[in-house]
């Protein structure tokens, strides 16, 4: 079973091409895609372990490895019993980032150096494990990477500083770090950003469990 937010319109990105982005004249001519974690007949995740740090500190962008507990569990939902694919990003109702060991092995190898790992175990609706290798993948910082004045949106009407809805988006690419290859945005630190030749380095290892939209001009939706 497929889940997402809003579902009315196909605006994913063609795929990126296979080879490295070119770096020289950085900026412009670097394409971004909005990654979205996203499969069919999953199993569903649905918390974090018990005594993770609360839910909105995920989103922030800040370090929780001392705070996230040691050991942790997750499982698949109760409430999609039939549901139970393994994914290399195995959707969850947080929207965060949980991915296998073959994917973090293969991420590591990429040089993401803002990453944060915080293990985790996956079991099934009986208790049997299934992934003993995961783990939630914690972006730290976040980069500038959205124009406030071109793009088109809704405050969040609690965090202030941070969008709640997207409704256009527009690149401020040159503000991007050229060592920026996954990673949040300032702004709107829950929209999880991927350059392309990351993105095509994903594509080439058979990574399962996302789609990707063309950043530039994405009107929020996720099909």
């Amino acid at each position: 079973m497929k889940r997402t937010a809003r579902s009315t319109r196909n605006h994913e990105a063609p795929s990126p091409p296979a080879g490295p982005a070119s770096h020289s004249g950085w900026g412009s001519s670097v394409k971004y895609f909005v990654f979205k974690v996203m499969a069919e007949e999953d199993g569903f995740i649905d918390a974090y372990p018990p005594g993770s740090p609360a839910d909105w500190k995920f989103e922030k962008g800040i370090s929780l490895a001392k705070d996230f507990p040691k050991g942790g569990e997750v499982a698949f939902s109760d409430n999609y019993p039939d549901d139970r694919n393994l994914y290399d990003f195995q959707p969850n109702l947080m929207s965060d980032l949980l991915i296998s060991g073959r994917a973090r092995q293969f991420i590591e190898s990429l040089g993401i150096t803002n990453a944060e790992w915080l293990p985790v175990v996956v079991k099934d609706h009986e208790g049997a494990v299934v992934g003993p290798d995961y783990a939630f993948l914690n972006l730290l910082g976040a980069e500038d990477a959205i124009d406030m004045a071109r793009s088109v949106y809704e405050m969040n009407h609690i965090s202030k500083d941070q969008i709640g809805l997207i409704e256009q988006l527009a690149l401020s690419p040159d503000r991007i770090s050229p060592d920026a290859k996954m990673f949040r945005c300032r702004t709107y630190r829950r929209l999880i950003l991927v350059r392309e030749d990351t993105l095509a380095a994903f594509q080439r290892a058979g990574l399962t469990g996302f789609r990707t939209y063309d950043a530039e001009g994405w009107d929020g939706v996720e099909l």
